[in-house]
């Protein structure tokens, strides 16, 4: 229940967010956003970046193809 509320915060996020930011939209413990994190991360669900020396979350698209997809699908599903 709590990594399908991720990665659906993830998804509509737009872009990398912080760990703070997902727990304020969530209203998940930062603890239990960790853990599921990395849980996540080693299913290749999701993956951490850096920006401005601070880790960031985002849902993981490995082609280009993909990448288009969750472009378009963001732009035409509402």
């Amino acid at each position: 229940m709590r990594r399908k509320a991720i990665l659906k915060t993830l998804k509509d996020a737009g872009g990398p967010i912080t760990i703070d930011e997902l727990s304020q939209r969530t209203g998940i413990d930062v603890v239990h956003l960790r853990v599921d994190l990395f849980r996540l991360a080693e299913e290749g669900k999701v993956e951490r970046r850096q920006r401005d020396n601070k880790p960031v979350w985002t849902i993981k698209v490995s082609t280009v193809l993909e990448r288009r997809y969750e472009k378009l699908s963001k732009k035409y599903v509402p």
